[in-house]
């Protein structure tokens, strides 16, 4: 067992014997760097563990926290306590991630917080993501954001890339500035980017938008419009909204 303080640059690579045969290229590997307060290898497993003030940073992707593990023969990772992922200018929180093929996946436990580029998040104890196909799900109780309204779930599946989202179970979505609040047993809402809201949603759909009441099982809410389409029977209830004229003068 050896002891390093402060860093390791690990550059792992395979080497193939040529034996006459001409190998295809090998993709180049991407330069892992490890830094710590104490670092500890152990060469016949290729683990590296790593104390205070942890950074891993693989390619454009750096994750920090209070300590952490990697693996140099499966390139696999975890880093627990205040741990941040930064990649794919997108932020990562939570207690506890673990990064698989070079973190291409990455799975956070412990108050994982989304946040993407945009400005929107994703937010829940479980989060799978992968940030070169900009996808996250989450599962244990969902809660996303954008500028324009809250979508909260059981489960959800955010394609940011897509500008869309999937969420089941309790789904609940609230927007102030549209004055909606909707709930339904399933749910796709395009425009988690921002832009262009949809929001269709199936099972036992009640939708209030100032004030207004609609309810059935299938109900396409355009939130840019501040429109409502329905299929199948459904039930409108319309509030009268209330005069604010001043009675006229020598009324009793």
């Amino acid at each position: 067992m050896n002891k390093w303080k402060k860093i390791a640059v690990l550059c792992v690579g395979l080497i193939l014997p040529l034996n006459g045969l001409q190998a295809a290229p090998e993709k180049d590997p991407v330069p892992t760097q490890l830094d710590g307060d104490v670092i500890t290898y152990i060469s016949k497993t290729g683990v590296m563990t790593a104390q205070g003030g942890v950074r891993l940073t693989q390619g454009t992707a750096v994750l920090t926290g209070d300590i952490g593990e990697y693996n140099t023969k499966t390139k696999d990772a975890v880093v627990t306590g205040n741990v941040k992922v930064v990649k794919e200018g997108s932020t990562l929180t939570a207690a506890e991630v673990r990064a698989y093929d070079e973190m291409k996946r990455l799975v956070a436990t412990g108050q994982a917080l989304l946040v993407h580029k945009d400005g929107s998040t994703a937010a829940g104890p479980y989060m799978e993501y992968l940030p070169d196909k900009k996808y996250a799900k989450i599962t244990g109780g969902s809660r996303l954001t954008n500028k324009d309204a809250v979508v909260t779930s059981a489960v959800s599946e955010a394609f940011f890339q897509e500008d869309r989202a999937t969420a089941d179970g309790n789904v609940h979505i609230v927007s102030e500035a549209r004055k909606l609040d909707a709930v339904s047993d399933h749910a796709v809402y395009y425009g988690i980017n921002g832009k262009n809201g949809k929001a269709d949603l199936i099972g036992n759909v009640r939708a209030v938008q100032d004030g207004n009441v609609l309810t059935g099982n299938h109900v396409v809410i355009y939130l840019d419009d501040s429109a409502m389409d329905t299929e199948g029977r459904s039930k409108l209830v319309i509030t009268p909204k209330k005069s604010t004229s001043a009675p006229a003068k020598g009324a009793n």
